[in-house]
């Protein structure tokens, strides 16, 4: 009786992704303004920009990203209240580190939009861009 041992040897690499700066903050834009922003956060990873408006009209949104003293725009999307959404943007894959909301009215209102946001995602919701 013969006795056959396979071994099965896996190779891989120790690199892991960056964890994703997932934790939702809250925001709130004055709709009386033609524009406004959230503060800057870091941005860890390729992912989605997400943002989840909960309250008020329905208003643009856009990805800035920021590399040193450099600020990067993309386009501008109207994500209605009561959408997840996840914004496409290359903030991370051209070197930026940080991410911001820019937002801006669509029509002028006495009512405010909030909702809350994260420069990284964990998944992809309704997709803008």
């Amino acid at each position: 009786m013969m006795l056959s041992v396979t071994a099965v040897v896996g190779f891989g690499t120790n690199a892991k992704a960056a964890a994703g700066n997932t934790g939702n903050k809250q925001y709130s834009y004055s709709n009386i303004d033609p524009i406004g922003s959230c503060e800057w956060r870091t941005k860890n990873n390729a992912t989605k920009v997400y943002v989840y408006p909960t309250a008020g009209p329905k208003i643009y949104y856009e990805a800035n990203g920021r590399k040193k003293n450099s600020i990067t725009g993309q386009y501008s999307y109207a994500i209605p209240t009561g959408t997840q959404g996840s914004i496409t943007n290359w903030i991370n894959e051209k070197g930026g580190t940080e991410a911001r909301l820019v937002m801006s009215r669509i029509s002028y209102s006495r009512l405010d939009t909030s909702g809350v946001w994260s420069p990284d995602s964990t998944r992809n919701y309704t997709i803008f861009g």
